[in-house]
């Protein structure tokens, strides 16, 4: 958001989840994906991975549900594609998780959504080590910056071709939604972030600290030397989502504060 104004705590909650569905439908962008938007919301990237396809928004009738479950998987089904589905505060009924683990869907992760007003960000103090904090803004820096997010996120080895061409595809395409920073001390990476701009928010991804370093400061600088970059374009409003009590924890001190709640939910076919 580019204006100040009061947020309650609904608008924020909503904040928190247009961004992570934004940011989510970047995958449509991918050759061979399409973006369905309706009730349900839907997108597929071309790519057979539970992660790059799926359903972000939902509205049904309790008294058709297991109806309306059935058509919504259809298209999935019919190409054998994996999916997540990501139930937010908007969806409904109240208890659609528990519905989707019986049309075979597993329960992934709770996911906490947390806001905050950037202008009320703590003032950054500097880590004990001396470090360079840079943008990511060509394919030989994203190869670099690459490796300690897939040992964070687990991300397989056997997928870093793909995922590299994923990420190089998206954050450097026109008119991109995406930025990428990092940390390093003498040239080793040594933390990294994203911003996604969708919703009209500076949406927070991918932190990551290398192991060594954690009792620095790190997780706590590289997220507001992010989030600086976001205001520096006239962003107002920060997001982000964390399953870690730790992460939330740190999160809080900095002023952010929990409004909603996502469970992740993903289906593969025999």
């Amino acid at each position: 958001m580019t204006e100040s104004h009061h947020i309650s705590s609904s608008e924020f909650a909503q904040l928190i989840e247009n961004n992570l569905n934004e940011k989510s439908h970047d995958f449509a962008k991918l050759p061979g994906g399409e973006l369905h938007t309706g009730n349900p919301t839907w997108f597929t990237s071309g790519v057979k991975r539970a992660g790059y396809n799926g359903i972000t928004s939902a509205q049904f009738d309790r008294n058709q549900l297991d109806t309306q479950l059935t058509n919504a998987l259809e298209p999935f089904r019919q190409t054998n594609t994996p999916l997540t589905w990501w139930t937010g505060p908007s969806a409904q009924p109240d208890g659609l998780g528990r519905m989707l683990q019986a049309h075979g869907f597993v329960h992934i992760r709770d996911m906490i959504g947390m806001a905050c007003e950037l202008r009320q960000l703590p003032r950054l103090i500097p880590p004990t080590v001396e470090y360079i904090f840079e943008p990511v803004t060509n394919l030989t820096q994203l190869q670099t910056w690459m490796p300690l997010f897939m040992e964070t996120f687990g991300v397989p080895a056997a997928d870093a071709s793909l995922v590299l061409d994923i990420f190089n595809q998206l954050n450097f395409s026109v008119n991109s939604q995406w930025r990428h920073y990092m940390m390093r001390v003498n040239d080793r990476v040594i933390a990294t972030s994203s911003l996604h701009f969708g919703g009209d928010v500076a949406g927070l991804y991918n932190i990551a600290t290398h192991p060594e370093y954690r009792k620095n400061g790190l997780g706590t600088a590289i997220t507001l030397l992010t989030f600086q970059e976001a205001m520096k374009l006239g962003y107002t409003v920060g997001t982000l989502q964390t399953t870690y009590p730790n992460a939330l924890r740190l999160y809080h001190r900095m002023g952010f504060e929990v409004y909603c709640k996502f469970g992740v939910y993903q289906r593969t076919w025999n």
